[in-house]
């Protein structure tokens, strides 16, 4: 029963446990007046507040015990997820012991390279830290301000008890178990040894409370949607070219890793990498160095503290108070619904193309496209084999897509159920949104491939291919999608956010999928290596009529069938979808 209650991390924001567990009063240091309404302040029988303080150290114990209740609740509540977990576990077990071995092996080097090791992999914990919740829209969704504003906590305890909460999560603990290992590079020296267990320490809270202090800035900069967006976007399109970065990176690497020591010199001196060079200078006998960097380093620490305190006391006024008021410009029209015919398919195209240009969990997908491009064209080589690739990986991305239309409507997927809308309609909406969409990517795809090809003799058998993956591929998800759902962030939220309940095994299954719409391009594929062998024309004009013929029939399929079982089960996937957060 506890497993089932807890199923969102917003209503275990509120159990009947943290009511108990607050109830004893408000905290010192707590949100203006106007942020707490009397009305649902805790009182004793006598009606008047409370204002007995249990202390900032055991509302943090309280709230890193109900994150600690969350999470087991999350894990239990099914068995796939709690498998999933394992697995995901599991690899970033392999990855962790990696890491650990690495730092164990670094106490043999000299001091000299342990000294720029440490500098750059802590300066870069710090930046994974710090990047984080402008990735995931929120770093921790459970212990969210906007969840805790009507309790009566104060900021100091409730940034305490995100810092406490880090720990409890699976990447603080991971964390943490790095920095024991970090101590262990320093084995080479008794008093660099000792001196880089309260580095660690520090560190570790630097890496937390900066998270937090980015969350709280990304709370009260961006009231609307627009700024994680961009942000979310940015970093995926920067994320897509992270292989040419690294390649550019690899062909230097000689120069490069000459540098890593100046580098290191100037990251010591910040707040990123001062606390990492503590030992060593402890170790070489620079005491003045190593009181330096401390300094730095807790200066730093409190000035994140004291930030992430100033944003969280007007995220939580901002929350009870009901938040900014925001103007709502007037429209004309219906804008889309004009343009498609008046009836159920058309009306769901019309929803979804607009989904498709206003949703950033749907634009983030097609500006992936173009940075997908740039890769392929950048590691084509002289036979430009990623460039013959292009156009198939991208109608493959374009088909996958709208796997999780239904997980993306979430809760408005309750207008197809209730109007009532056919199965058949609801498939053929989103594949004709998808379409428009879809095709002029493709088309600048195979662009690209005669640019960089220059091969218009095979152009027939290319088009017959990208076609048959489509088409082919969009009926394939018609199926799946009436039958399958996966958890994907929920409307607002940033394309990049992880959602809760997104386990390993939802990956494995994505990939299983995306192989089955893979083999549809075997049929005009083979006509098309045919061609490219022989030479006879006849072959690249059949892998054409293949490809066309192959897409519209499982297409065809794929929305009646598809249609069929949404038919059967449509309230069952609504029951699914919106259970996501």
């Amino acid at each position: 029963m506890a497993a089932s209650r807890v199923n969102d991390p917003r209503d275990a924001a509120a159990p009947d446990h943290l009511d108990t567990a607050f109830a004893e009063g408000p905290a010192q240091d707590v949100a203006p007046d106007a942020a707490v309404p009397a009305s649902v302040r805790p009182s004793h029988g006598g009606g008047e507040p409370v204002t007995r303080s249990i202390g900032a150290f055991e509302e943090a114990r309280r709230l890193a015990g109900l994150k600690w209740r969350v999470l087991i609740n999350t894990l239990t509540r099914s068995t796939w997820i709690l498998v999933g977990t394992i697995l995901g576990g599991l690899y970033a077990l392999f990855l962790l012991g990696m890491a650990l071995t690495a730092l164990i092996a670094l106490g043999g080097e000299a001091l000299e390279t342990v000294v720029v090791a440490s500098v750059l992999l802590g300066s870069l914990l710090l930046v994974g830290w710090w990047l984080v919740p402008l990735v995931s829209s929120k770093a921790d969704s459970t212990l969210d301000p906007s969840r805790l504003a009507l309790f009566p906590l104060s900021t100091t305890g409730l940034v305490a008890g995100q810092v406490a909460g880090a720990v409890v999560g699976i990447p603080g603990v991971l964390t943490v178990i790095a920095l024991l290992g970090w101590l262990f590079s320093w084995r080479g020296s008794t008093v660099a040894l000792i001196a880089a267990i309260p580095c660690a320490i520090i560190g570790a809270l630097l890496a937390f409370v900066g998270s937090r202090c980015v969350t709280a800035l990304g709370a009260n900069f961006a009231k609307g949607r627009r700024a994680n967006e961009i942000i979310s976007m940015v970093v995926l399109v920067l994320v897509v070219l992270l292989g040419p970065l690294i390649s550019l990176f690899a062909t230097g690497l000689g120069q490069v890793w000459q540098l890593l020591p100046t580098w290191a010199g100037v990251l010591a001196w910040t707040p990123l990498g001062a606390t990492w060079a503590v030992p060593g200078d402890v170790a070489s006998g620079h005491l003045l160095a190593a009181l330096a960097r401390v300094a730095i380093s807790l200066v730093t620490l409190l000035l994140l503290v004291v930030v992430t305190c100033a944003g969280l006391r007007r995220a939580l006024g901002d929350a009870a108070g009901g938040g900014a008021r925001r103007t709502s410009r007037p429209q004309e029209g219906v804008g889309l619904f004009d343009r498609f015919p008046a009836n159920q398919w058309g009306a769901v195209a019309a929803r979804c193309l607009t989904y498709w240009l206003k949703d950033p969990r749907y634009s983030a997908s097609l500006l992936m496209i173009p940075a997908i491009g740039a890769v392929f064209w950048f590691i084509a080589g002289e036979s430009g084999f990623s460039l013959w690739a292009l156009p198939l990986f991208v109608s493959l991305l374009m088909a996958y897509a709208i796997s999780a239309d239904v997980s993306y409507d979430n809760t408005a997927f309750s207008l197809h159920v209730l109007a009532p809308v056919s199965g058949r309609a609801d498939r053929l909406g989103r594949v004709v949104a998808l379409l428009i969409v879809a095709v002029p990517l493709v088309l600048l795809s195979i662009v690209l491939w005669l640019v960089g090809v220059q091969r218009w003799d095979a152009l027939p058998a290319v088009v017959g291919v990208c076609v048959g993956i489509l088409l082919g591929g969009a009926g394939v998800v018609s199926i799946v999608s009436a039958r399958y759902t996966y958890p994907t962030p929920p409307p607002g939220a940033s394309p990049m956010k992880t959602p809760q309940g997104f386990t390993i095994l939802n990956m494995v299954v994505q990939f299983v999928i995306m192989g089955l719409m893979a083999l549809l391009a075997l049929p005009a594929g083979i006509l098309l290596i045919v061609y490219l062998v022989t030479g006879a024309a006849v072959w690249c004009w059949l892998a054409l009529a293949v490809g066309l013929v192959e897409g519209f029939v499982v297409l065809w399929i794929g929305v009646r069938s598809g249609g069929k079982w949404l038919d059967a089960r449509g309230p069952e996937l609504l029951q699914e979808v919106a259970a996501y957060r």
